[in-house]
């Protein structure tokens, strides 16, 4: 994706500005910027559009940017009435186009645009995008409108930078989280004991986790122990009854069930897959990192090479 870098230090240079409304079967016409970045944030609706060979659909609450000698055009008609709201300016520095950011872009006179992406706090920007469209229509001084569009512009840069910062800084806390319960899997945790421990807010945590991982906690917590059951399976003449409660399991019943849905086999016919079965292990250490050990053991590769 290509990332605008521009300079604040001075205002923007606003070009024009506006609010589109288009009806239904309506074309954006092809059309080929020269000096100036236009930057157009959706209202309603749905806008296809190309800008080269990439395509993007302008939807409420997205911003879509078309840098310098670039051509934009409609991908096809819109399917429904939509608006949204465009601007072109100039940057008085030097605009950096670039493939990647590097960290002196996210400098405090810096502002930095995607090329295209969903707004976390769109109000924001659309309150600053109206009233740019109010400044630039009325008589008044010029840099007044450079200056509402550089504030503009400003905004639309912080929503992006902060939703970076917030995606970061809720990776590292789910992998605090992930380690956390790892080591703690031998206690009945729940997702409340954990939101608890993390000073954070139930709900938060699970979304939170669900987006970084793809899993919720709770399937999170079962694969940790369903990973120590067929390690034990693997290591140990335990029976499944013996194992389902080594593996933290207090209904016997519920981990059978998990077990085959994790693995498309009951706990008995998963040990018989393997040939090889090791006894060296009736005990594992909360904190033993199994689910790496158990994918080697399930290719037959002996437990006492691995370290």
């Amino acid at each position: 994706m290509k990332y605008g870098v521009f300079d604040l230090r001075q205002p923007m240079t606003l070009v024009e500005c506006g609010r589109f409304i288009a009806e239904e079967a309506w074309t954006h016409k092809s059309s080929t910027r020269k000096s100036d970045t236009e930057i157009m944030i959706g209202l309603s609706g749905n806008v296809p559009l190309f800008i080269g060979s990439e395509r993007f659909n302008l939807t409420p609450g997205t911003v879509l940017v078309n840098f310098p000698k670039e051509t934009i055009a409609g991908a096809h008609e819109a399917q429904i009435p939509s608006e949204f709201i465009w601007i072109h300016v100039i940057n008085r520095a030097p605009l950096q186009v670039k493939r990647e950011l590097d960290d002196e872009d996210f400098s405090e006179h810096i502002a930095v645009l995607p090329r295209f992406f969903r707004m976390a706090e769109p109000n924001r920007s659309l309150v600053l995008g109206t009233q740019l469209l109010d400044v630039a229509h009325h008589q008044g001084h010029v840099s007044s409108a450079d200056y509402a569009a550089t504030l503009l512009l400003s905004e639309i840069s912080n929503d992006y930078v902060n939703q970076l910062s917030a995606s970061t800084n809720d990776e590292s806390k789910v992998t605090q989280i992930k380690e956390w319960v790892r080591l703690n899997i031998n206690k009945e945790l729940t997702v409340h004991d954990i939101a608890e421990h993390f000073e954070i807010n139930q709900n938060y945590l699970a979304v939170m986790f669900k987006k970084i991982t793809g899993s919720t906690v709770k399937k999170y917590l079962n694969s940790l122990k369903i990973d120590q059951a067929k390690y034990l399976l693997l290591t140990t003449s335990a029976s499944v009854q013996e194992i389902s409660e080594m593996s933290y399991f207090n209904d016997y019943k519920y981990f059978f069930r998990i077990f085959k849905n994790s693995t498309n086999l009951t706990p008995a016919k998963y040990r018989n897959t393997f040939t090889r079965t090791f006894l060296n292990n009736p005990e594992i250490d909360p904190g033993y990192d199994v689910g790496k050990i158990v994918s080697l053991l399930e290719k037959g590769i002996d437990e006492n090479k691995l370290f």
